[in-house]
């Protein structure tokens, strides 16, 4: 799971016509009818040449990591429009620019409308999305329970263990809601640690990354420039799964890389730039 670039949108006369989107659901009047007509309102929009969307979708594909990978699992593609705040929950943000990712059908199918928040109320950790069967109710105030990677970076809550495992690690310093919220999030709706299929991808990617950090670094070493290295380092920022290259960083900088990897130590002693990739 990645953290979005917050510098990229689409111009203003796409968002204008976003709000205008926005404004027939915001013309119902209780929250009972906008919950059951986002969806239809949303699927007549979301359309593959309405210009809004194909302009939504363009820059959606920019902020996605490698081939249009989803920023949830970082592995499949994401071809899908995904609502962080479930559309039928919180009907206010169905044409919210800042309330879109592109994500993978395999986590968007099992996320659905999942969501939690802390009530303002009491402050206690709370699942707003409706039980099977029932309608949806208008969410109690509070702080958001899941991570949003429009803004948040979720290396913040966690650590991805590259040296067996490759799981998400909660971070021991966390407080009791942050610990919350980063289990809800990673163990609980998105599943990035149950999925096998995943660790297997992120110990792939860790190989791959290596392997081309080591290409570039000898490379470098045998007196190679300009376009040549540029195309490694822009193939090592393309790669699947980044997080695993960000980690492998993070490792580095903690000092605790080199007892889990010397080799892969030595080679960004040898080319520090790449810590800046």
């Amino acid at each position: 799971m990645i953290q979005l670039p917050a510098n990229i949108s689409p111009a203003q006369d796409v968002l204008n016509s976003l709000q205008k989107y926005q404004e027939e659901i915001d013309a119902l009047l209780t929250f009972e009818e906008k919950s059951a007509k986002t969806k239809q309102i949303f699927s007549n929009r979301n359309k593959i040449g309405n210009k809004v969307f194909d302009t939504i979708k363009l820059k959606l594909t920019q902020m996605c990591s490698g081939a249009r990978r989803c920023v949830y699992c970082e592995d499949s593609v994401g071809d899908e429009v995904e609502h962080i705040h479930p559309k039928n929950l919180y009907p206010e943000l169905c044409f919210n620019w800042g309330n879109y990712v592109y994500a993978c059908g395999n986590c968007n199918g099992p996320k659905n409308n999942k969501f939690a928040v802390f009530r303002d109320s009491d402050g206690l950790f709370c699942e707003v999305n409706p039980h099977r069967g029932q309608k949806a109710m208008q969410p109690p105030s509070g702080e958001d329970a899941m991570i949003n990677p429009r803004i948040e970076n979720p290396l913040d809550y966690c650590i991805l263990d590259i040296s067996t495992t490759f799981e998400f690690v909660l971070l021991p310093n966390l407080n009791e809601r942050k610990h919350k919220k980063a289990d809800y999030t990673f163990n609980f709706v998105l599943r990035l640690n149950e999925r096998e299929f995943l660790r297997k991808a992120r110990a792939n990617a860790y190989t791959n990354y290596k392997a081309r950090l080591y290409y570039y670094t000898n490379k470098k070493n045998d007196g190679v420039q300009g376009q040549i290295l540029h195309k490694m380092i822009e193939g090592i920022k393309g790669e699947a799964h980044p997080t695993v290259w960000q980690e492998m960083k993070r490792y580095h900088t903690l000092g605790i890389l080199t007892n889990i990897d010397s080799e892969l130590n030595e080679l960004f002693i040898a080319s520090p730039e790449a810590l800046a990739w």
